[in-house]
């Protein structure tokens, strides 16, 4: 066997063909990657990935395998010594074994020249060595999977012909229908059931996870069984003139039954491996529970694809094998649909498309390209619409952060995959909403001023109002409790209906001013008075574990504001420091990754106590330039006209919302109720595990809004009307109820911390040639120069 093998070897680098095929297939993938513009090319994409090389393989591959095993047969029987290679002490079996491995060991000898690529993103990673390691050598191993594949298959084929051009032709049919014939086929309208069945007997349902670097039992006994099954037949073509149709008919029904127990064993007990640096292709706990306890189909349409930045191509790849990863464990299919608009000639009808998709809250985002006719600007949808049963809820995908380079927003919005569809899903299954209410009766802000925020709410949760005497009766059903920057004081009896509600398990978002400020005294005139607010809520809040401080916080990183300057009549704009853009966390699921929030006449908040039984967490904050002034204070426009002084504005990071989880302590443990109609004995002092966050801005939650002919007009949460931007508010609210109500964990998912692998764009741009010279030429001279030494070595070893 070992004979036959090395005879194989020797007769394909000892003519210039092997060399040749070789020759194509670097110059092909060299050239598409490094040179050629399009969606392979390393150097366009920017990202220090081999992606590229590992999606042109397979199609290069189905030229070059055929290529290789092209005469592996069928040139022994042109030759007439197929009989005689029959005749040596060799299983046909050892034979069909010995081909196949000379076959596959050409393939990877012409795939170890492209460890050059490797080594060229390896150093021009910024910082170098950035690219993901794991990652890659796990693709390298899917793609020689893959060849063997074609191996085989093109084995079969030259067993059935004498002809090499008829081989070559057939392995390359039979290898395309193998790598996309079936996907095709899945594509068409058949029951999801159906169509997950049949797209998993095709190739590229398992290389495309297994490229990705995450070897999964199930795709490995795939590659297996397939090379098992096309080497088997082809073993029983070689001697099909001495066959017996009774022992080969029973000897094809074992394999077949063999290789079924095996499929079906191994998709019940499998095991994945991820060999990202990340972990980024493994899902969590409740995300696999989520889709295991799926009972219908789930069909999602993308609406992302097209000519699109490689970017945004990375997201499209990216929210794609996040889906093969829920299909992984699902119990149901999830389906998903990419779908370009663009694709739809019709202007008229695309922008009726558009319309429908923003109407169902799919937010768009314009990006500009470079083209041959100029610079054009195309809007696209970067987001989803999901279907269960007769349900449907659109998803946005793109975290943009005004705040953030490109990179970052994609690189954000990719981590947050996970949470956006296990969201999903989890509100699509749910049998019935979650509620939430705001608490009224206490001055807090109108059904106008909240308007955003509650209507955004609506989508996921039942949202009402409620008086604290009604929480004592409607508490249990209440979820979690908005306190929106209340301006009338609490009686003790209002106070211990919402501390009774929080140690049965309620959850509460405190949104207080403990300062006051008169906006109507300040436009009026230039200046105004900042009191001290009393809410009678001070010791309910520092028995919870923190202290709202009587202060308003001026930060120089601000809002500008249009005001008159000298006697110009002209609005210029000015900083207002009592209007700060403060700053989220990026250590809390709560406020990572989003954009800066609009505050307005902001105090400080400490934390306060020293046992464990609260865990204390700020998720925002001011900027390294604050200003803390006591109240009471004066406030005036003039300040607008004051020069940022770093000796003043040396008060860092001072904290206006705090995450509170833990058991916490009754205000009214060891303390008389009865004056307000309440019996000691019914006074619960300590709580279940519950959370609380606190927020030192009542109107971090108010949209603006004017009515006009008795009609509101509102302004979305969080924007700014003379800087024409739209600020986190909303995100970082949304965030902190869902947090409040989320029990299954789901908000760790925003917790996943993927790292930015870009290529040095500095060094492209001063070395890019060199890069192109080096990956295109250097294979090739690398494969030359081991033709020339084997050559040199055999006529060395054979001359007379």
């Amino acid at each position: 066997m070992f004979s036959l093998l090395k005879k194989e070897i020797t007769s394909f680098f000892g003519s210039l063909t092997g060399y040749v095929v070789v020759f194509v297939f670097l110059l092909a993938t060299s050239l598409f990657l490094w040179v050629f513009p399009g969606n392979y090319n390393v150097l366009d994409g920017g990202y220090a990935s081999l992606d590229g090389l590992f999606s042109l393989a397979p199609w290069v591959y189905l030229f070059l395998v055929p290529a290789v095993t092209m005469r592996l047969f069928a040139e022994e029987k042109r030759l007439g010594t197929m009989e005689v290679l029959l005749t040596r002490p060799l299983s046909v079996m050892q034979i069909v074994l010995a081909k196949f491995l000379a076959g596959l060991l050409l393939v990877a000898i012409s795939l170890l020249p492209t460890l050059i690529y490797f080594y060229s993103v390896y150093a021009l990673g910024n910082p170098v060595g950035c690219i993901d390691t794991g990652s890659t050598w796990g693709a390298y191993f899917g793609l020689f999977f893959l060849a063997a594949i074609y191996v085989a298959i093109g084995l079969l084929a030259s067993a059935l012909t004498d002809n090499q051009i008829f081989a070559f032709i057939l392995a390359l049919f039979l290898s395309f229908v193998a790598y996309l014939g079936f996907d095709f086929v899945g594509a068409m309208q058949l029951p999801s059931a159906l169509q997950q069945w049949i797209t998993g007997f095709g190739i590229n349902e398992h290389y495309a996870s297994i490229s990705r670097g995450v070897v999964d039992s199930r795709d490995l006994v795939y590659f297996i069984s397939v090379v098992f099954i096309f080497l088997f037949l082809t073993s029983r073509i070689i001697h099909f003139h001495t066959v017996n149709f009774r022992r080969e008919i029973k000897s094809g029904i074992l394999v077949l039954i063999g290789v079924l127990f095996l499929s079906i064993l191994s998709g019940q007990l499998f095991f994945r491996l991820d060999l990202t640096a990340e972990k980024r292709y493994s899902i969590t706990d409740v995300s696999k529970k989520l889709v295991k306890n799926l009972e219908k189909p789930v069909n999602i349409t993308l609406y992302l694809d097209g000519e699109l930045p490689a970017g945004f191509r990375k997201l499209k790849k990216s929210i794609q094998e996040k889906i093969a990863d829920y299909n992984a464990y699902s119990s149901k299919l999830i389906n998903l649909t990419v779908v370009d608009p663009y694709e739809i000639s019709d202007a008229k009808r695309r922008d009726q498309l558009f319309e429908e998709l923003a109407g169902k809250g799919l937010q768009p985002t314009d990006i500009r390209q470079n083209t041959d006719q100029g610079t054009i600007t195309r809007r696209i949808f970067p987001g989803a619409l999901i279907e269960y049963g007769n349900k449907m809820i659109s998803v946005n995908l793109l975290k943009n952060n005004q705040n953030a380079h490109a990179e970052v927003n994609l690189n954000n919005s990719i981590e947050s995959l996970e949470y956006e569809f296990s969201a999903a899903f989890a509100e699509l299954m749910s049998p019935e909403k979650q509620s939430v209410a705001f608490l009224t009766g206490q001055g807090e802000l109108n059904d106008h001023e909240v308007h955003d925020i509650a209507t955004s709410l609506t989508e996921k949760y039942n949202v009402f109002n409620v008086t604290s005497t009604e929480l004592a009766t409607n508490g249990s059903r209440i979820k979690a409790l908005i306190v929106a920057n209340p301006s009338q004081k609490f009686t003790e009896g209002e106070k211990f209906q919402i501390d009774q509600y929080a140690m049965n398990g309620g959850r509460i978002l405190w949104l207080i001013d403990p300062v006051s400020v008169s906006l109507d005294s300040l436009s009026n005139g230039n200046m105004t008075l900042a009191f001290p607010r009393s809410l009678n809520l001070d010791d309910q809040l520092f028995r919870y574990g923190v202290r709202l401080n009587a202060n308003l916080v001026q930060d120089a990183e601000c809002l500008l504001i249009p005001i008159i300057t000298g006697t110009s009549s002209k609005f210029t704009p000015a900083p207002w420091y009592y209007s700060p853009l403060l700053i989220p966390s990026e250590n809390q699921v709560i406020s990572k990754s989003l954009n800066r929030v609009k505050g307005e006449f902001v105090s400080s908040i400490d934390t306060v106590g020293k046992g464990n039984q609260v865990r204390k967490t700020v998720i925002l904050a001011t900027s390294a330039y604050s200003l803390v002034t006591e109240a009471p204070v004066e406030v005036s426009l003039a300040s607008a006209n004051n020069p940022i002084d770093r000796n003043l504005f040396r008060q860092p990071s001072q904290a206006v919302g705090v995450l509170l989880e833990g058991t916490f302590t009754s205000v009214f443990k060891n303390r008389m109720v009865d004056s307000f109609g309440v019996k000691s004995s019914a006074v619960k002092t300590e709580s279940m595990p519950t959370k609380m966050i606190v927020f030192s801005d009542g109107n971090l939650i108010a949209n603006q809004y004017r009515i006009q002919g008795g009609i509101p007009e509102y302004m979305p949460l969080g924007y700014d009307r003379f800087s024409k931007q739209t600020f986190g508010n909303k995100a970082l609210l949304l965030n902190a109820v869902n947090y409040l109500c989320d029990d299954e964990g789901l908000m760790e998912l925003r917790s996943r911390v993927f790292k930015i692998r870009l290529l040095d764009k500095v060094r492209l741009k001063e070395e890019k040639l060199t890069w192109q010279l080096l990956n295109v030429l250097v294979p090739i001279l690398l494969i030359s120069a081991f033709g020339a030494v084997y050559v040199y070595v055999r006529r060395r070893k054979y001359k007379c």
